[in-house]
């Protein structure tokens, strides 16, 4: 019998800056029988005024055609710094140059892979996989054209592509269908949301659903569940706890059986490929990325600043979380901190900004000189005033003012962190150099 699963997508892509909303149109055919995947996007308010522009896409969709406000163009591929997928970048004429206005069309023809063994995964070289009655597509995978920004040196979640969407999905022979967050639905479904950041997720197929209160859970048995729950509660929780604010969208932790290894954490979405639920796989300590999608997602930043604060935030958060249920890991790593901490005053010497707006070593001496109840009050208070809409330095001075009991060291910190603000309003994109520690 044949199976046809079709999506059709709308997507609205925000990029950094001030850059208009970009807008992608797509339509997507996959057939579970013949194991292909055929789309095409139109893509408009394109975010450059380049004469190129690039996109990464897995190796085994290939772009039959590019088109320019209806003029077919060509366009380079390459494999570097692309893991299973390929980079194209659209050429232009020096008389032609891509800009907001421009419409640029993408139609691509792919192939997936059905995977039932460990003997068949082992000819796995990268492609979509579908095995145990799931289909599932990744950010990993590519599965529709992903935007390069050659400009950005930040780390990846720091500048995530932040899509609004709305996804009509038909699959005649799936039982239930998940696209980006929330549940899975019936073929038929439409999906939207107006506010998210990070990549989709596609799973289509037998796909069966339970709610819980730190996460849901697909295709995970009801007697794994409470092992689960445990795990989740201990990061969620201390999110919550902190930073006085809850995150409505739930992690979604997916049980996809298969013998093809694709373990993954987009955004909210876990995928545990294993053959058996293991609660032990779910990382204990927050990882960097997952406390800045936590804490993005109650303060939406609008400019490099805004990010660069939830990131350093986040370096903060993570040594709290190690603090609370592994000091030992704590304390070596605080120990590497206070080593590479820079000068606490700025100097006349200084010609490059640091790498983070606020360090982890600054975070800890304001928590040394105020204590820890203090310091979790002053991220409470730095929360709620960035929700009331309060901008960073804003929310961070009117922070710094309800710390009760003040002495000439706090003064003087708070200077020297005022000075980074500025000097990052005034020179935003100086060299960083953005790494996990």
């Amino acid at each position: 019998m044949r199976i046809v699963f079709v999506l059709i997508l709308s997507f609205i892509t925000q990029f950094t800056g001030a850059q208009k909303l970009s807008h992608l149109d797509g339509n997507v055919t996959i057939s579970l029988e013949d194991e292909t995947i055929d789309a095409t996007y139109k893509i408009t308010h394109l975010p450059i005024d380049t004469q190129t522009l690039s996109f990464r896409l897995n190796e085994y969709i290939k772009v039959e055609s590019i088109s320019l406000n209806g003029d077919r163009i060509a366009s380079s591929k390459v494999p570097q710094d692309c893991k299973d997928c390929l980079i194209y970048t659209v050429l232009v004429g020096c008389e032609i140059e891509i800009n907001p206005q421009s419409e640029l069309t993408i139609v691509t023809k792919g192939k997936f892979k059905k995977f039932e063994d460990l003997k068949d995964a082992k000819r796995y070289k990268g492609q979509l996989v579908y095995s145990n009655g799931v289909l599932r597509a990744g950010n990993t995978d590519k599965w529709y054209p992903e935007i390069v920004n050659k400009s950005s040196n930040v780390s990846d979640y720091m500048n995530p592509f932040i899509y609004t969407y709305s996804i009509t999905a038909n699959c005649d022979e799936c039982d239930n269908i998940y696209i980006g967050k929330g549940k899975p639905q019936p073929s038929g479904s439409v999906f939207t949301n107006d506010n998210v950041a990070g990549d989709l997720v596609l799973l289509a197929g037998d796909l069966n659903y339970h709610t819980g209160k730190y996460a849901n859970y697909i295709n995970v048995p009801e007697k794994d569940i409470p092992q689960l729950e445990t795990k989740f509660a201990k990061t969620r929780g201390f999110l919550e706890e902190l930073t006085q604010t809850s995150d409505h969208n739930k992690v979604v932790y997916a049980q996809i059986s298969s013998p093809v290894y694709g373990n993954e954490s987009t955004y909210n979405t876990i995928i545990n490929t294993a053959q058996n639920v293991d609660a032990n796989k779910v990382d204990y300590a927050i990882k960097e990325s997952d406390a800045y999608y936590y804490l993005a997602s109650n303060f939406k930043p609008e400019n490099q600043v805004d990010r660069m604060l939830l990131q350093s935030l986040a370096k903060y958060v993570k040594l709290r979380y190690l603090k609370k249920y592994s000091p030992n890991q704590y304390n070596s790593l605080n120990s590497y901190l206070a080593k590479n901490a820079v000068a606490s005053t700025p100097t006349s010497g200084q010609t490059r900004l640091q790498a983070l707006l606020i360090t982890p070593e600054q975070f800890v001496d304001l928590e040394s000189a105020i204590g820890e109840v203090e310091m979790s009050r002053f991220i409470s208070n730095m929360f709620q005033n960035l929700k009331v809409g309060k901008r960073s330095l804003q929310s961070f001075t009117d922070s710094m003012n309800q710390i009760t009991e003040r002495t000439d060291y706090i003064n003087q910190l708070e200077k020297t962190l005022i000075y980074q603000f500025e000097m990052r309003s005034i020179i935003p994109e100086s060299e960083e150099v953005i790494t996990e520690y």
